[in-house]
């Protein structure tokens, strides 16, 4: 069964805690020891100007309880409808609390095992979805074979699947791709903002059609307005890009945009001022925050930064510290736990 808190919620603390490390953790030259991460066990701590509350309103679950894994454990789930994703339950899973989901998503020609492998979300204490495009793809990318429609179907059916089987926190609910996942990402919070509370993207390749006809928040029923639903977002990105350029370009004959106005949508979308802190890192890229948003709006451009996820498995650049982006994004979803020798790999540069 699902469950919730029951209180409403604010769309601000996603992010809390990044903006915790940015304080005094991923700037350079700032000091460890400081006790100043103490607060990322509190997200719901910080709050942003012009909050907005409401209670998630996903409904009863439809779908019949999974035959899922065992606690700490993987296992692939074969949907009704034929599709298919990994599911992995935290090892200290307890049903008398509710659970975070992540739903993670893969870059065009991989695999949700590889997803997996790369990422090691596995060792958060978060319930992970690594859900498998068809054909390696996802909508709306112009070498998907699906519609977006399709994708979007098969998103509702994931949660809808976990929400029948385990205690999962309708509160804290994202999405996180690589590449043409990571577009992907950005595309649910725009078609689906009821759910997720944030998303983030890596690498993202952000097709002109991702950002097409975004839900509104009256669409959503939770507010009583024509305006489009905030949703936190976090985005990583290579300057040195070579797949999917910082600064746009053309592939498959489709446009995609440029990072900085993805980013200009977002903060129009999430209703964020002018104003933005940008910080230095140590490792020759930018830590940037929009200030005043309704939902949380963070960019890690990393200078020289290859198309990669920062810190995997496979980026023998060494840019950033090994673990850096699943730190980054677990950090923006106020999410603890990381696999050994990554722990708050965020504060080692």
């Amino acid at each position: 069964m699902s469950r919730t808190s029951g209180s409403s919620r604010t769309r601000t603390h996603a992010g809390a805690a990044l903006s915790v490390l940015a304080a005094c953790g991923l700037l350079a030259g700032c000091g460890a020891g400081d006790g100043s991460d103490e607060g990322l066990t509190d997200p719901a701590a910080v709050t942003t100007t012009g909050a907005t509350q409401w209670e998630p309103s996903l409904g009863i679950p439809a779908s019949s309880p999974l035959a899922g894994p065992e606690p700490g454990e993987s296992k692939t789930i074969n949907l009704p409808s034929g599709r298919t994703f990994i599911l992995h339950v935290p090892e200290n899973y307890d049903p008398s609390r509710a659970w975070p989901v992540v739903l993670s998503f893969h870059g065009w020609g991989e695999t949700a095992s590889q997803m997996e492998a790369y990422t090691r979300f596995d060792s958060s204490e978060a319930i992970v979805a690594y859900a498998q495009g068809t054909d390696k793809a996802w909508a709306p990318a112009p070498y998907a074979k699906t519609s977006g429609a399709e994708d979007v179907a098969f998103v509702q059916q994931i949660v809808d699947s976990l929400r029948a089987t385990y205690a999962v926190d309708d509160e804290r609910i994202y999405a996180v791709g690589m590449s043409n996942g990571g577009g992907f990402a950005a595309y649910l919070a725009c078609q689906m903002p009821e759910y997720f509370h944030a998303v983030a993207s890596v690498s993202a390749a952000y097709y002109s059609k991702i950002h097409d006809g975004c839900k509104s928040a009256a669409e959503s029923e939770n507010e009583h307005n024509g305006e489009p639903l905030p949703v936190g977002r976090l985005d990583l990105h290579g300057t040195d890009d070579p797949i999917v350029s910082y600064f746009g370009g053309t592939r498959h004959g489709a446009t995609y945009n440029p990072v900085m106005e993805v980013l200009a949508m977002d903060q129009k979308r999430n209703q964020c001022s002018d104003q933005i802190s940008t910080s230095r890192l140590a490792s020759n890229s930018l830590l940037m925050q929009w200030k005043g948003c309704r939902a949380p709006l963070v960019h890690i451009r990393i200078g020289g930064g290859n198309h990669v996820w920062p810190g995997g498995s496979y980026d023998k650049s060494h840019v950033l510290p090994e673990g850096f982006a699943t730190d980054a994004v677990l950090d923006f979803f106020a999410i603890p736990g990381r696999a050994t020798g990554t722990e708050d790999s965020a504060n080692k540069l």
